[in-house]
């Protein structure tokens, strides 16, 4: 979080936002990175993703600037939903497998 940025969101780095030549267009923006605060990972690639898909949207590489996610992430989350999130399992956030493993292994007698 920065004085200028209290809500800890990302700061869109693209030229109309630097340059304050459009305020509607940066309030949209902030819009974007405050909601994608609140998701997660997986949700942010694919709201991304859906925003990169439609007719009147910013290109990828303008997406990256506007949110901070990668490009390589927004391709990701459009081959994902292409997909149908198939590969995603609707009752858990991450893969099976996924996370840290335990500290200590446990022993059952």
């Amino acid at each position: 979080m920065t004085k200028d940025n209290p809500t800890g969101t990302h700061d869109c780095e693209c030229q109309i936002c630097q340059s304050s030549s459009d305020a509607g267009l940066i309030l949209h923006h902030r819009h974007i990175n405050l909601f994608l605060s609140r998701l997660t990972e997986p949700q942010r690639r694919w709201y991304v993703a859906t925003l990169s898909e439609s007719a009147d949207s910013p290109g990828d590489r303008q997406l990256a600037l506007i949110t901070g996610l990668d490009e390589k992430t927004i391709r990701r989350g459009k081959e994902e939903i292409a997909n149908k999130l198939s590969d995603h399992p609707t009752d858990r956030q991450r893969q099976k497998g996924g996370g840290r493993l335990t500290a200590e292994k446990k022993i059952l007698n």
